[in-house]
C-alpha cells in the first residue's frame, strides 16, 4: 500500500485530489495533506512517502523551492506538479529537479489517476530492458583499448592543451561547452551481481556486467549534459558540465551528490551491482579534467574509513591532514575527532536554530562546510539518530515545556517552535508523544 503527499495552499484542492486518489482503487493507503511547503517537509522527513503531488505557486514557500529542498534531502521520491502555470520556464526547472510529470490545472481526474498509478507501480515493477537483454545476448568482446576510451583516458590522466581541444573533440564527435566541469569516478564490485546475484568468475560475465553498468549510467544521466566512459577494468568515469547560470544556483553541489546517489541506487536496483562513487569539485575548463579525475578517485578511497557509505564528495575530506592512499585510509584518532567535531558543530547550529520555520538540511550543512549527503550520514552514525528526528525532538520537548510552564496558546507555541499551522503542530505532537497538546497537562 502506498502513501501520497498532496501539497497546495488551497485546502479544497488538496481535499479534492485526496478524495479522487483514495477512491481510485490503486492501492493508496493514506493521502497526507500539506497546505504549505513547511508542512510538506515535515511529512517528508517523518513519514514514508511514495509520491508527492505539489502546486508551484504557493505562499511562504514556492513549489519550486520545495522541489529543490526535496531534491537535496530525498531525491528518490517521485514528484508530480499540478499548476496553473504552464510557462516553459516553470516546467523546465521542475523537470530539471526530477519532477516526473507537469500537469496544468484544471486537472482531469482520470489523467491524475493515470499519472499517479504509473509512477507508484513503476517503483515496484520497473526493470530496464538492458539488464536481461545484456545478460542473455551473444558475447561480443569489447575492445578496452578502443580509440574513444583511449583518448578520454588520456584527457583525464595526462590532460590536453587548450589549442588542441577543438581538434580532439571533433575527432570524438562531441563537444562540451561547459565552461564548468565536475567528474565522478564509479568503482564497480564485479565479483557478484546480475539478476540472480551470482558470483562473477568469467571474463565474459565481467565484460557483460561492465557493459550493463555503462548502459545504466548513461540512461540515468539522459537529462544531464554528460560524458561516460570506461576508466579501468573496474571503474567508470563521468564528466558533468555546468553553465554559468547553473553554477549560480544554491543547490549546485546538491545536484552533483544527488546525481551520484541516483547512479548508485540505479546500479543496485537494475543489475544488483554494488558500487562506490567519488565526486570531484567543480572547476573551469577542459584542461582541469586531470585534477578533477584525481579528486574523484581520492574521494572513493575514503570508503576505507566509511565502509557503510557509498557516495563521497572530496570537499568533505580536505580538512584532514592524512592523504588517501591506495591501501585505504586508517581510522586515526584525528579523523574520529574531526568527525565528532563536525557533528558537535551541527548540533550547536540546530540547537540555536531549530525554531526557524523551514529549516533546511543545506543551511545546516553549509554552517559546518560539509555536503548535505555526508552530514546526514555522519550525523546518524555519530549521534545515533536521524538529523530530522533530532530537530523534531527538540521542537516537541520545547512545546511540552511551554505547555506545562506557561499560559501560551496552541497557535503561539506552534509559531514559537517553527510550525506555520497549529493543526499541523498538533498532528506532529500527537505522533511524538501519543497525546494531543490539550491532554498534556491532564
Amino acid at each position: 500500500m502506498y502513501h501520497v503527499l498532496v501539497v497546495d495552499d488551497e485546502p479544497m484542492i488538496c481535499m479534492g485530489v485526496a478524495t479522487v486518489l483514495m477512491n481510485a482503487g490503486i492501492g493508496i493507503a493514506e493521502v497526507f495533506v500539506a497546505n504549505n511547503g513547511f508542512e510538506a517537509l515535515d511529512y517528508i522527513r517523518l513519514e514514508k512517502i511514495d509520491l508527492i503531488i505539489t502546486d508551484i505557486q504557493m505562499d511562504l514557500m514556492s513549489g519550486i523551492e520545495l522541489i529543490e529542498t526535496i531534491f537535496t534531502e530525498n531525491p528518490m521520491v517521485p514528484i508530480i506538479v499540478l499548476s496553473a502555470h504552464g510557462e516553459f520556464e516553470y516546467a523546465q526547472k521542475a523537470l530539471r529537479f526530477g519532477v516526473k510529470e507537469y500537469i496544468v490545472k484544471p486537472v482531469v481526474p482520470a489523467e491524475l489517476v493515470r499519472a499517479v498509478h504509473t509512477f507508484l507501480t513503476e517503483r515496484d515493477t520497473q526493470r530496464r530492458s538492458i539488464s536481461e537483454a545484456t545478460f542473455h545476448q551473444k558475447f561480443v568482446f569489447e575492445d578496452m583499448a578502443s580509440n574513444r576510451n583511449h583518448i578520454l583516458n588520456e584527457l583525464v590522466s595526462e590532460g590536453v592543451a587548450e589549442e588542441e581541444v577543438d581538434e580532439v573533440f571533433a575527432y570524438l564527435g562531441c563537444r562540451f561547452e561547459g565552461p564548468f566541469y565536475c567528474m565522478l569516478a564509479i568503482e564497480l564490485n564485479l565479483s557478484k551481481a546480475g539478476l540472480f546475484k551470482t558470483d562473477i568468475r568469467s571474463f565474459r560475465d565481467r565484460n557483460l556486467l561492465r557493459y550493463a553498468a555503462l548502459n545504466v549510467v548513461e540512461e540515468t544521466l539522459s537529462r544531464w549534459d554528460s560524458l561516460v566512459f570506461y576508466s579501468g577494468s573496474h571503474t567508470l568515469a563521468v564528466v558533468l558540465q555546468f553553465t554559468e547560470d547553473e553554477m549560480a544556483s544554491p543547490t549546485q553541489l546538491n545536484e552533483q551528490t544527488m546525481i551520484a546517489q541516483l547512479l548508485h541506487n540505479n546500479l543496485l536496483k537494475f543489475i544488483h551491482l554494488h558500487n562506490v562513487i567519488g565526486i570531484s569539485r567543480v572547476r573551469e575548463g577542459i584542461p582541469a579534467w586531470v585534477s578533477l579525475y584525481k579528486e574523484a578517485n581520492e574521494a572513493i578511497r575514503w570508503s576505507g574509513v566509511h565502509s557503510d557509505h557509498n557516495v563521497f564528495y572530496i570537499g568533505d575530506f580536505g580538512k584532514h591532514e592524512e592523504l588517501p592512499s591506495t591501501g585505504g585510509i586508517p581510522i586515526t584518532k584525528q579523523i574520529l575527532e574531526d568527525n565528532n567535531s563536525f557533528i558537535h558543530s551541527a548540533i550547536q547550529y540546530i540547537d540555536g536554530n531549530y525554531r526557524q520555520k523551514g529549516l533546511k538540511l543545506q543551511e545546516i550543512a553549509e554552517s559546518i562546510c560539509l555536503s548535505p549527503n555526508y552530514l546526514s550520514y555522519l550525523f546518524k552514525k555519530i549521534a545515533g539518530m536521524n538529523l530530522w528526528d533530532y530537530v523534531t525532538k527538540l521542537r516537541m520537548e520545547e512545546a511540552k515545556r511551554l505547555l506545562l510552564t506557561t499560559d501560551m496558546r496552541r497557535y503561539e507555541i506552534s509559531d514559537e517552535i517553527g510550525y506555520e499551522s497549529p493543526e499541523h503542530f498538533s498532528k506532529i505532537f500527537k505522533k511524538h508523544f501519543g497525546v494531543n497538546p490539550s491532554e498534556i497537562k491532564s
